[in-house]
């Protein structure tokens, strides 16, 4: 019995010394800190990242086994918190558009997981994402689109829902300011990382073996954002750990957030 745990034990040390197993065997590998937004804008363009067919397909292959999961009647944290916070609005099947959809596992994710279903539509910004999607579920809308300028009119939507893309949009105010026009009552930041002691902070990685940019947010600073965006905060939970103190020195987390929209604005 002792072998197995021995082989396992040096099989994740050789994974983790060599960058290139590292970065095709590990979903988020070798995180640094960036200065500031000008440095994160340059990562972001110097890489074709989430744009790349290849990481689209590898993060695939990884969120197929969580669908599995679920489908055995185990989903997996997140899943769970966005059906409950979905159907904490209390709309029986809303109309609901994901922005940073990838390649739409979340349309399966909501239409199983929450009460009534919803009717949903997707965007992101990624063509091969949305190609992903396009193939994997026909029957749904897709849409290429940029976060920060979507292509539909004000209180669009009952329901905005950001779906673990918001730590990847450099420019995130505009995203927030263009999630609360379109939704006409509700929107949701879903699997956001936050700090609770520490300003917001850029990252680069490798997610999916490709090089990406990622954001932590300092928590206050997001709801000063969201406040100004005429967001008010309804309900949050805690989300997948997430912790990247070991190169920030900051302990972080995720939450999910449910703002309704005020009316008056």
């Amino acid at each position: 019995m002792k072998l197995p745990r021995l082989v396992r034990q040096i099989g994740k040390r050789v994974v983790k010394a060599a960058p290139i197993l590292r970065r095709h065997i590990l979903t988020s590998t070798d995180y640094k800190v960036l200065d500031g937004i000008e440095a994160a804008r340059r990562a972001a363009t110097s890489s074709d990242g989430w744009l790349a067919a290849r990481t689209v397909a590898r993060q695939e292959r990884a969120y197929q086994a969580l669908i599995a999961d679920m489908k055995q009647g185990q989903p997996r944290l997140d899943f769970t918190v966005a059906a409950e916070a979905v159907s904490a609005t209390g709309i029986a099947s809303p109309c609901l558009l994901e922005v940073g959809c990838g390649s739409g596992y979340y349309s399966e994710v909501l239409a199983d997981l929450v009460p009534g279903g919803i009717s949903y539509a997707g965007i992101d910004y990624s063509e091969a994402m949305i190609a992903r999607a396009r193939s994997n579920y026909p029957s749904t809308a897709f849409e290429v689109a940029d976060a920060t300028r979507l292509p539909y009119p004000d209180n669009a939507f009952d329901i905005v829902f950001n779906g673990v893309s918001l730590m990847h949009i450099i420019d995130y105010q505009a995203a927030i300011r263009e999630a609360a026009r379109v939704t006409g009552r509700y929107c949701i930041l879903h699997t956001v990382p936050v700090f609770d002691d520490h300003q917001t902070t850029y990252l680069s990685k490798h997610a999916y073996g490709a090089p990406v940019v990622e954001i932590v947010f300092g928590k206050g600073e997001l709801m000063a954002l969201c406040r100004n965006a005429g967001l008010r905060l309804l309900r949050e939970w805690p989300c997948i750990p997430y912790d990247v103190s070991e190169v920030t020195g900051h302990r972080s987390r995720t939450e999910t957030y449910l703002f309704s929209k005020d009316a008056a604005r």
